[in-house]
């Protein structure tokens, strides 16, 4: 049973484990009994102090009476009372110490004898207390009361005869002589002196009755004599009983008290010596059994260690140089213990195993090293392949940095000529033509910046922004992109922003454009009919600067089954096969967008029935900004009310704008219309949903009732039909608001709409031609292609600058040295014999640190961005041109010019 090394390892521990634990009880025995020995020891001497306490406490309590006895001191009657409370909780604490003892009930009448003549102290000194200010009042206000009175009353006359004159004085000196008696009385009252007392009233009351004339006088002085004489027996009364009661009564009990606190000393004391013997009795034996144990310890583990040494340690030590023979290969004759059936016999076998391992061993390390030669030949194969990898795909990172350079910029000359010629006088047929023209140059530009998007991503160069940009703004953009490519399917567009989304955000707010207007350019793309829905929400964390931003995009279009819209966020995938010859497209949009969105450590989900329509949910983390302004904003609240009259079915305006800007207001349907006509003053406002042209003929002649009453009337129609709006106000003159709106201009025509002026507030996609304002200066253009110098100078003679063109960049550091009047510089960064670059640093070189040089390129990526600024450049505008970029860059430097 205990053959093998571990069964008898486990025995070995099992003892010491039961050793352990005999060792821990007995330590813990041992500390027990010392801790109760402690504990008795302790109580004794507690016990021992309260009574010498005690006995201390009884002898300051008869002093501080006899303090009381001899001056009536207050301080001696606090005293006494704090002593007094002190003894009652000494004699607690006692009884609770002692109520556990095995002769308890000796002590309990101990304690109970000494609480009663403790109690019996107390009372009797409240006595003494009452006795001593009796007398102090019978003696102040009494006594020296009717003394004084005598001698008020007897008074001496200079008509009076010497004889009687005589009998005053000696009545007088009786009483004063019986006044200087009470004194001595109250300093020491001994008996004899009340008879003094008492014979000298009588001499008083005999000259008395001698002296005077008036029989009323003698006998009012009589009186008085046997008032003093009465109130003097009352208060030698009193002394003697307070004086009774502090030398005999008071003075027995504390006698009592002390000889029961002797005693009591005596059983604490003796039950203390016996519980020091019994500790050192038990404190002997408790070490008497340790030492025995301890010695039992030791033998055993002292064996133990023998035990281990010989059978286990020296055999594996042994085994161990073996084994450490065999691994540097050396030779080994024998192997020990190879007979041995526990686990050092085991060991010993796969020592030998291992020596016969050995010489397999050396045969296939040669073929090892000729196996690794064969490898190592591989691996310089794999690393000359991955090097071609990365040259290839920065061949194509460059490939398609040169290919947009090179679309942008014949791109640019189309589109800037374009623009130009739509800010001409045209028919409305060539406007029509030229602005599909111009739309389809768009796309073009869109499916241009997704491959240049694409290929940053995939290259890692693609960073995103933080910085601070209005929400207004970015709704504007989108809703002003998207417009025109709803009406051309004459789809309706629906846009609802939580009104209480900070207006301020921090993020990069060209790509959340990016990737508002890839899920919304893929609704409107793959819906025939119906409408396409934008809903913004968001969540703030808490005790944080952060915010989650919810962006949902619904459609009612063909829709996807759930295996298409696992694969619609991969690259190039769309839902089938037919959806690009159907539809067009890249299929990079939701793939770019689902890697922007993960660049902002954020989630795209997609939600979608085949044939019944999509939405895709984006959330995004932001940063608020300080400034607590929201897209809508309480307003100045007009005197009226709002009507709102909207069909059953839907509303077109969001009751929770309202609510924001906090307007009172009535929602209602429009079939009560009519019945409302009554309830409606000249301060209050009406508000219609207009869904199409039956709903405009169903209620116009209430419509006509309404402003005929000079009411303020408004409109709210939905992107279709298009023509709604200006058939409502070519007829009335009241304010329409057309779907999509943003917040703020929902603000703005709710706050106008208690206005009485008319305007049609329309939808972003209806913007007229921008008027383009004058600018002085003169600027100098350097491109190198001719139709791009067309485009810019078509450009910048609309904004009225004068201009020369310069060919490369060595024409135009030659033109600017000799002839430095240019107020801006457009330079072009890709040109032969000199590149912008390097132009503008040999123009910094040569002193031309305030010239204004804006670079102008295809590359539009960060480090473009860079390069530009590190040449010396001020700023940098991307190919193709826009008016309006142009425009804000004149603008920025150059000053307008007067009319």
């Amino acid at each position: 049973m205990f053959r093998t090394i571990k069964a008898q390892i486990l025995l070995v521990l099992a003892i010491l484990i039961l050793l352990l634990l005999s060792q821990f009880f007995l330590s813990r025995n041992i500390q027990s009994t010392f801790v109760d020995s402690l504990d008795l020891t302790q109580q004794a001497v507690i016990k021992v102090s309260i009574v010498r306490e005690l006995e201390r406490d009884v002898i300051d309590l008869q002093r501080n009476v006899l303090i009381y006895k001899e001056s009536a001191s207050e301080s001696a009657v606090s005293r006494f009372n704090f002593l007094m409370a002190e003894n009652q909780s000494n004699l607690m604490r006692l009884e609770q110490l002692t109520s556990q003892e095995a002769n308890s009930d000796v002590y309990q009448d101990y304690i109970m004898r000494m609480r009663t003549h403790l109690n019996d102290y107390n009372e009797n000194f409240s006595s003494v207390v009452d006795g001593r200010t009796k007398r102090q009042t019978l003696y102040s206000r009494e006594l020296m009361g009717e003394l004084e009175a005598l001698f008020n009353t007897i008074t001496t006359s200079e008509n009076k005869a010497s004889s009687l004159l005589d009998s005053l004085e000696k009545t007088k000196y009786h009483i004063a002589r019986a006044e200087n008696i009470l004194l001595q009385y109250l300093q020491n009252p001994e008996q004899q002196l009340v008879s003094t007392f008492q014979r000298q009233m009588s001499l008083a009351k005999v000259q008395i009755s001698q002296q005077l004339e008036s029989k009323k006088n003698v006998q009012t002085a009589i009186d008085r004599l046997n008032k003093v004489e009465t109130d003097f027996l009352q208060l030698t009364k009193i002394t003697r009983g307070y004086l009774f009661l502090v030398n005999v009564v008071m003075a027995g009990s504390a006698n009592e008290f002390l000889f029961l606190a002797r005693e009591l000393n005596r059983l604490v004391t003796e039950k203390f010596t016996n519980t020091n013997i019994a500790v050192k009795q038990t404190l002997d034996k408790t070490r008497i059994g340790s030492d025995l144990f301890s010695l039992v310890s030791i033998i055993l583990v002292t064996f133990t260690a023998l035990f281990l040494a010989y059978r286990i340690m020296l055999p594996i030590n042994i085994i161990t140089n073996v084994f450490q023979r065999l691994a540097k290969g050396k030779h080994v004759d024998s192997i020990p213990s190879l007979k041995r059936k526990d686990e050092i016999g085991l060991l010993a076998q796969a020592a030998d195993v291992f020596r016969e391992k050995n010489k397999q061993t050396i045969s296939l390390l040669e073929q090892s090293q000729l196996i690794n030669a064969k490898q190592e030949a591989l691996n310089t194969q794999l690393v000359a392949s991955n090097q071609k990898v990365e040259q290839a795909t920065a061949s194509k990172s460059m490939f398609l940095a040169n290919m947009s350079h090179e679309i942008r910029t014949p791109m640019n000359g189309i589109i800037g000529m374009l623009e130009i010629v739509l800010r001409s006088e045209l028919s409305q047929s060539q406007r029509k033509q030229l602005t599909k023209a111009a739309y389809s140059g768009q796309i073009l530009m869109n499916l241009i910046n997704d491959i240049l998007d694409f290929s940053k991503i995939e290259a890692g160069k693609l960073d995103i922004e933080s910085v601070e940009f209005s929400v207004e703004s970015l709704f504007v953009n989108i809703l002003a992109n998207i417009s025109n490519r709803a009406q051309e399917k004459n789809l309706n567009v629906k846009f609802y922003s939580n009104p209480n989304l900070p207006a301020q955000l921090v993020g990069d707010p060209l790509r959340i454009n990016q990737i508002l207007l890839n899920l919304c350019s893929n609704a409107i793309k793959f819906t025939q009919n119906g409408q396409v829905s934008i809903d913004i929400d968001f969540r703030l964390h808490e005790e944080t600067q952060l915010l989650t931003l919810y962006l949902e995009v619904s459609d009612t279009g063909i829709g996807m089954n759930p295996e298409q819209a696992s694969k619609v966020f991969d690259s190039f995938t769309q839902a089938d096969g037919s959806t690009s010859r159907n539809f067009g497209g890249s299929g990079l949009g939701l793939s770019i967008v689902t890697q922007l969105v993960e660049l902002m450590e954020g989630s795209v989900t997609v939600d979608s029935e085949e044939n019944k329509g999509s939405t895709f949910k984006v959330a995004i983390t932001l940063a608020k900004t300080d400034k607590e302004a929201e897209v809508i904003s309480a307003r100045p609240l007009p005197s009226g009310k709002l009507y709102y009259f909207s069909q059953a079915q839907m509303v077109f305006l969001n009751t929770q704008y309202i609510d924001k800007i906090g307007l009172k207001y009535h929602h209602l349907p429009l079939s009560q219309l009519s019945a409302t006509f009554e309830d409606i003053t000249s301060n209050d406002s009406v508000l219609l949903d207009i869904d199409n042209q039956s709903t405009f003929r169903a209620y116009h002649e209430s419509i006509d009732k309404l402003v005929n009453k000079a009411l303020n009337v408004g409109f709210i129609t939905l992107s279709q039909p298009s023509n709604l709006p200006n058939q409502l106000s070519a007829i009335w003159p009241s304010e329409c608001l057309s779907h999509p709106f943003t917040p703020h201009q929902a603000s703005t025509f709710l706050e106008r709409l208690f206005i009485k002026e008319s305007k049609v507030i329309q939808s972003p996609s209806i913007a007229n031609i921008h008027e383009i304002a004058a600018y002085e200066g003169h600027v100098l253009l350097v491109e190198d292609n001719t139709i791009n110098q067309m485009v810019a100078g078509e450009m910048l003679k609309l904004l009225g600058v004068t201009f020369d063109v310069a060919e490369n960049g060595q024409q135009a550091v030659t033109k600017i040295v000799n002839s430095p009047q240019y107020d801006l510089v457009f330079m072009d960064i890709q040109m032969p014999i000199m590149d912008g670059y390097e132009a503008t640093r040999m123009l910094r070189q040569k002193g031309h640190n305030n010239l204004i040089i804006c670079g102008l390129s295809a590359n539009a990526m960060k480090q473009d961005y860079s390069k530009a600024k590190e040449a010396g450049m001020d700023d940098y505008i991307v190919k193709p041109l826009k008016q309006k970029t142009l425009e804000n860059l004149v603008a920025k430097y150059l000053p307008k010019r007067s009319t």
